[in-house]
C-alpha cells in the first residue's frame, strides 16, 4: 500500500488558479469516466513501437453539478437494436474521424449535450510527446541559462522536438532502441546526444524549427560536458510509459470534493487499490467503479471519449492545410457536428477550464483554436 498525500500537491492547484481565476477545484461535481487507447504499457522495439502513437490516450466523459438531466430520451432516440444491452460509441458512429462526423446519431448526442446541464471532461495524453519531453527537461537541468528562461522557452523546444520526431519517426525508433532509451547508460550519453543532434541538421535552417531545435542543440552541448541526462537514465530499458495509473489518480486528488465514477476494469481498480489517498493524513475515497450496463452516463461517456480518440488521431496526423481542405469539402451534417463538438468543448471550458487537461505539444493543442476560426467562417 502506497500512501499518497494530496496536500503536497495543493500548491499546483493554487498556481493553476493564479494563471486562470476561473479554474475551480472545490465545487463538488459528479464525474463519469471511460477511456480510449488504453495502451497500458508503451515501449520501443527494434523497428517500431508496441502500439500506434498517433491517437492520444483519453480518459474522460460527462459530468454534472447537482441534479442530472434525464438521458433516457436521448438513448431512446438512438433506436438501437433490442439485442444491444448498452450504448457504445460503435453504435453511434464508425470509421475514421471524418466518417464519424457523418453520423446522425452523433448529431443527436451532441445536441443533447449542448442543450442540457451536462459538461464534458478529459485528460488527454499524446503518447509520443510524453516519450520525448524528458530529453528537454534533462537538458534544461544541465543549463543555468536555460533554467532562467521559463515555460515558454521549454515548451518551444519540446514542441519542436516532438515535431521532428514525428517527421523522423523511423530514425527515432532506431535511435531509441540502440541506446535502450529511456535508460541511456552513463558511458553512452555523449553518443546518444550526438546521434540525436545529427537528426536536427536538415531542419535547423527552416524558420518553423530554427529557434527551438537550435536552442536545444546548444543546451545539449552542456549535457555532453556533464555526461548526464537525468530523466532518461536509471529507468527501465525501452519502456517509455510504464502504466497510466497517475492519469486515473489525477482527477481524484485534483477534484477531491467531487465524486468520480469509473467504468469497471479490473486492472485499473487493482492499480488504484494500491494507493491510500490522504488529505493532511486523513484517508478519503471519492471514487467508485460501476458496470457500464447499469450507468447510462457511463455509456454516454463512452461515446464522447470514443469520438475524442478519433479526433486526436485525425488532428495528430494532419496539418492545418489538410484539415482546412477537408473542412472545405464537409457535408452540411459534418459541418454541423463539428460546430456542435466545438460548442460543447467551449461550453465546458467556460464552466470550468480545469475540466479539460492535456499533456500534449503546443502545436497539436493550438490546432483546436485554428479549427474554431475555420469553422466560424463557414
Amino acid at each position: 500500500m502506497i500512501d499518497f498525500e494530496i496536500a503536497e500537491i495543493e500548491a499546483a492547484n493554487q498556481f493553476a488558479r493564479l494563471l486562470n481565476p476561473r479554474v475551480d477545484f472545490t465545487t463538488p461535481y459528479i464525474f463519469y469516466y471511460d477511456e480510449t487507447n488504453n495502451i497500458k504499457t508503451f515501449y520501443v522495439k527494434e523497428n517500431d513501437f508496441n502500439y500506434t502513437f498517433t491517437a492520444n490516450f483519453v480518459l474522460g466523459g460527462l459530468l454534472h453539478q447537482g441534479a442530472v438531466s434525464d438521458v433516457q430520451p436521448l438513448i431512446d432516440s438512438f433506436k438501437l437494436q433490442k439485442t444491444a444491452k448498452e450504448v457504445k460509441f460503435k453504435h453511434i458512429a464508425f470509421g475514421d474521424f471524418l466518417d464519424c462526423l457523418k453520423s446522425q446519431k452523433l448529431n443527436l448526442f451532441f445536441r443533447f449535450l449542448k442543450d442540457n446541464d451536462l459538461y464534458v471532461h478529459y485528460s488527454s495524453l499524446n503518447i509520443l510527446y510524453w516519450s520525448v519531453v524528458d530529453i528537454v527537461d534533462s537538458a534544461i537541468m544541465n543549463s543555468d541559462a536555460a533554467m532562467q528562461l521559463g515555460p515558454g522557452f521549454d515548451n518551444r523546444m519540446k514542441n519542436d522536438l516532438y515535431k521532428l520526431c514525428r517527421l523522423e519517426i523511423d530514425a527515432v525508433v532506431q535511435l531509441f532502441y540502440a541506446f535502450e532509451y529511456p535508460n541511456v547508460k552513463p558511458e553512452k550519453i555523449v553518443d546518444f546526444i550526438e546521434a540525436l543532434s545529427s537528426l536536427f541538421e536538415a531542419y535547423l535552417e527552416l524558420p518553423e524549427f530554427n529557434f527551438g531545435l537550435e536552442s536545444l542543440r546548444q543546451i545539449l552541448k552542456e549535457s555532453k560536458k556533464k555526461g548526464e541526462l537525468a530523466f532518461v537514465m536509471d529507468e527501465k530499458d525501452y519502456v517509455l510509459l510504464a502504466d497510466l495509473t497517475h492519469f486515473y489518480l489525477r482527477p481524484i486528488y485534483t477534484f477531491k470534493n467531487s465524486t468520480h465514477i469509473f467504468d469497471n476494469e479490473d486492472s485499473i481498480r487493482e492499480a488504484l487499490n494500491e494507493y491510500r489517498i490522504l488529505d493532511k493524513g486523513v484517508e478519503f475515497k471519492n471514487y467508485s467503479f460501476v458496470d457500464s450496463q447499469d450507468s447510462r452516463l457511463t455509456q454516454l461517456s463512452d461515446i464522447f471519449v470514443g469520438f475524442m480518440g478519433k479526433y486526436t488521431n485525425y488532428r495528430n496526423t494532419h496539418n492545418m492545410e489538410e484539415i482546412k481542405a477537408d473542412i472545405d469539402s464537409f457535408s452540411a451534417l459534418q459541418l454541423e457536428n463539428m460546430k456542435l463538438f466545438i460548442d460543447i468543448i467551449i461550453k465546458s471550458d467556460q464552466k470550468n477550464p480545469a475540466f479539460l487537461h492535456a499533456t500534449d505539444s503546443y502545436e497539436e493543442v493550438m490546432k483546436f483554436g485554428e479549427l474554431c476560426e475555420i469553422i466560424a467562417g463557414k
